[in-house]
């Protein structure tokens, strides 16, 4: 006992050696009378730190939500010192100068529609990320002080952290005090203001004024209008709608690279480019020149240079159609077609991602190189799935670590966890099942469960992009696809995919499945012969276990141009109809070149 007592002054004095964020701030006691405000009512009641934000709300139509006391929310509120310098940032000196939309984004970026209790939130700061969107449809990044990002990529080591032992919202606006609790959720008191992420690529390039050149042919080409786009929305025949994200990757070419190339304006641009005036013209130089810098999907450049194995080459598609761009470690750089890397990464956009590049990057086609084609790898798949996220306060499911059990998310028309988006990346016929669609999607995507807590980033499987696509649609069902551009020339085409204990049953005579491309036809038994066919070598002696098989589904096919082609499986085994554990699960194809 004495020990005990003894240790106790030691323990108290560690904790108070720990950093506070909140050291030296008068402590204000957190009374019930709180508890009988609204949210709304709480900032009026504090009218001489809140006056201008409540002034925002007013304006941008959101004070009267927030004093509904049935509607949960948490706000982010800044103050009003943080709403005076963000007014002289955007050069205003009141509220209602700003643009109704404008002020709107403001607020909404500021709302969750959720009721975010203070250890939840310290919790999200250590991991760096709130999983919850605001209103605005955005995810808050917490983080504990602050980094000067507006900078290039190679400056990025000597920028130092600020003000550390503070807790900053996306790394501009600092938390003055954690919850208030009220009858309808929480207030936190911010001490700057969040910037909306409203404006496009292009206008995001505009702010930057050193592209000039690259925004003048954008625009001439009638890109901008492409551009523009932050979302589809598509009317179904009960009346509902679906709505779309749409991002894209814009590779920026700065004036100082054309100018090292002597080329000093946009007529010169069009003129090294051998463009005819014609610039809208999909068939233009100049317009094609433009469509090759952006992809149809928004990419960080961690997300870009991430390799399976050392001298891999990576192709993703551009929106020049049957163009590919090339990545890869080359000679100690990361670099898109050999020549151009980038210098600076990750400007953000409300409708994608900036990366500056430091070559004009002209369109080019290169050699074969093998292509990996994840099912799941569509625009219209990440939307859906990250919407889902959104709705579930699961964050962006698509690309997040693997989660301690598998999340399953259904992409056929049964829409059974609801329509959150409209997918066209394939078609497909379903026809009777004994394999429930509740447990089994007809067309579905599995995010897969993590494989310990000692490995947190790898998943159980060892699926490609921690996912797998499962298919359930009974005897002489089919999904067909259009694969990614593969450039010409001679492949080996290999079929990855998934199994698991519960599949066991099938692996002595496989499963009937027919897959043709084109015109190149295979009839394959899948899992016949797992477990011996699995690609991690310790799980080919063991029956039970869950992994990634591998079959060759054609040893020579040959493309005479760069192009998608048209996929598609049917399943042929009767037990897709009779079997209520059957489905196949799908990772993804390869195309190996073949070199002569």
């Amino acid at each position: 006992m004495k020990k005990s007592i003894l240790a106790l002054p030691i323990v108290l004095l560690v904790l108070l050696a720990c950093s506070d964020p909140f050291l030296n701030q008068t402590y204000v006691e957190k009374t019930n009378a709180d508890l009988e405000l609204t949210n709304a009512s709480f900032l009026k009641k504090n009218t001489a730190e809140f006056s201008l934000w409540i002034e925002l709300l007013k304006y941008a139509d959101m004070y009267n939500a927030l004093n509904d006391a049935s509607t949960t929310s948490t706000v982010f509120a800044p103050n009003n010192e943080a709403m005076t310098a963000f007014l002289e940032w955007k050069g205003v000196s009141s509220v209602t100068e700003l643009s109704k939309n404008y002020a709107k984004y403001v607020a909404q970026v500021h709302i969750l529609n959720f009721d975010l209790g203070e250890s939840s939130f310290i919790t999200y700061v250590d991991a760096g990320s709130i999983p919850i969107p605001t209103i605005f449809g955005t995810y808050l990044k917490p983080s504990y002080g602050f980094l000067n990002k507006d900078v290039d990529d190679a400056e990025l080591v000597n920028v130092k952290i600020q003000d550390s032992l503070k807790i900053y919202l996306n790394n501009e606006a600092k938390v003055e005090a954690l919850a208030r609790t009220t009858s309808n959720g929480e207030v936190y008191t911010l001490g700057g203001v969040i910037h909306p992420l409203s404006e496009t690529i292009l206008e995001v390039l505009q702010t930057y004024k050193e592209y000039s050149i690259f925004i003048e042919a954008i625009e001439k080409t009638g890109f901008d209008k492409v551009v523009s786009h932050y979302a589809d929305t598509t009317y179904n025949l009960d009346g509902s709608f679906s709505v779309n994200d749409v991002r894209f990757t814009c590779f920026a070419v700065p004036d100082t690279i054309y100018k090292q190339a002597n080329i000093n304006s946009f007529e010169e641009l069009s003129t090294h480019l051998n463009a005819n005036a014609n610039y809208t013209d999909s068939t233009n130089a100049l317009n094609q020149y433009i469509a090759y810098h952006f992809l149809g999907k928004s990419y960080t450049k961690a997300e870009l240079f991430t390799f399976q194995e050392s001298g891999q080459v990576v192709l993703f598609d551009t929106k020049l159609t049957s163009q590919v761009i090339t990545v890869q470690h080359l000679n100690g750089a990361d670099l898109i077609n050999g020549v151009a890397g980038i210098t600076r990464s990750g400007i953000q956009a409300r409708n994608g991602l900036i990366h500056k590049i430091d070559n004009i990057m002209p369109v080019y086609e290169p050699s074969p190189v093998a292509v990996r084609w994840d099912f799941c790898n569509y625009s219209d798949i990440q939307s859906f799935v990250n919407a889902w996220g959104a709705l579930n306060n699961r964050g962006e499911v698509f690309s997040n670590a693997p989660p301690s059990s598998e999340i399953m998310i259904d992409l056929s028309n049964d829409f059974r966890q609801g329509n959150l988006g409209s997918i066209t990346s394939f078609i497909y016929k379903a026809n009777a099942a004994k394999s429930l669609t509740s447990t089994y999607r007809k067309v579905g995507f599995i995010k897969c469960t993590r494989l310990s807590s000692t490995y947190p980033l790898l998943n159980m499987y060892g699926a490609y992009m921690n996912n797998l696509m499962v298919i359930n649609l009974g005897y002489a069902g089919w999904i067909q696809f259009k694969t990614p551009t593969i450039v010409k020339g001679k492949y080996k085409v290999y079929f990855y995919y998934g199994s698991s204990s519960s599949l066991k049953s099938y692996y002595p005579a496989g499963s009937l499945t027919k897959i043709s491309m084109d015109d190149y036809q295979k009839t394959l038994k899948i899992w016949q012969g797992l477990p011996g066919k699995f690609t991690e070598p310790l799980k080919q002696s063991n029956i039970n276990a869950s992994g990634i098989a591998k079959d060759v589904l054609w040893d020579v096919v040959q493309f005479e141009k760069s192009e998608s082609h048209t996929f598609k499986v049917t399943l042929m085994d009767i037990n897709a109809k009779t079997n209520a554990t059957y489905r196949q699960m799908w990772d993804y194809i390869e195309f190996v070149p073949i070199t002569e």
